[in-house]
């Protein structure tokens, strides 16, 4: 059978190159880009990296309960990708708003001080924690360290440790880069954009995204 991904549309941005990764990795999915969630219809969630916290966070919240509801009591996997992971915080110094508090925590900017461009654009290393490549679905087959391709200003400034899975250094300070509890994937990079390491990533996401469709029309 087949299943079906949601790209949650900000209205900003090209989310085709999302799209075209997911149907690269398994081209009998359907993948859908839409501003309108409905609750029990799709099996995967994908909120983007485009666009601004605060203007995200408008549209994400006509969506709120229906997402949230599908994620905590149907399990349904969802992934966040650069501002989408960030969205999964309570809050964030870009704007004003809350997130879907998936993670406790808010999102700070890095330091001006710092001898670093910012925003922190470009390749960077992603290190991942040896539990979550070993025990992770979502982080299985993938090396302990590689390079993925990053555009942000922002971060998490707290991760609880036992959903941290990989961390990357700039300026001299480490950040999540991964993150993931249960059915709940976020990336600080744009896997879309970061080679066969990110492809790898979005396979096994889209993979869950095909388990969890198979056992819930059982």
């Amino acid at each position: 059978m087949s299943a079906l991904i949601q790209i949650l549309d900000y209205g900003s941005g090209n989310l085709f190159s999302i799209k075209e990764s997911l149907n690269r990795a398994f081209p009998r999915l359907k993948v859908r880009i839409s501003s309108d969630y409905k609750k029990g219809i799709v099996d995967g969630l994908v909120l983007p990296g485009v666009g601004s916290f605060s203007s995200a966070q408008r549209l994400l919240d006509k969506n709120r309960s229906a997402i949230l509801e599908d994620v905590a009591t149907r399990k349904m996997p969802i992934l966040g990708i650069c501002l989408g992971m960030q969205l999964m915080f309570e809050k964030s110094q870009e704007g004003k708003g809350r997130g879907l508090s998936l993670f406790k925590g808010d999102i700070v900017r890095f330091e001006p001080g710092m001898r670093v461009k910012v925003p922190h654009m470009g390749w960077n290393r992603v290190e991942l924690i040896r539990e979550a490549r070993d025990q992770s679905d979502f982080c299985s087959g993938l090396p302990s360290s590689d390079w993925a391709y990053f555009a942000h200003s922002f971060f998490p400034e707290t991760v609880n440790d036992q959903f941290l899975s990989a961390l990357t250094e700039y300026g001299g300070k480490k950040f999540p880069s991964i993150i993931q509890k249960e059915n709940i994937l976020g990336t600080q990079f744009h896997p879309e954009q970061s080679g066969g390491f990110g492809f790898k990533i979005i396979s096994n996401f889209a993979n869950k995204v095909i388990s969890y469709a198979q056992d819930d029309s059982s």
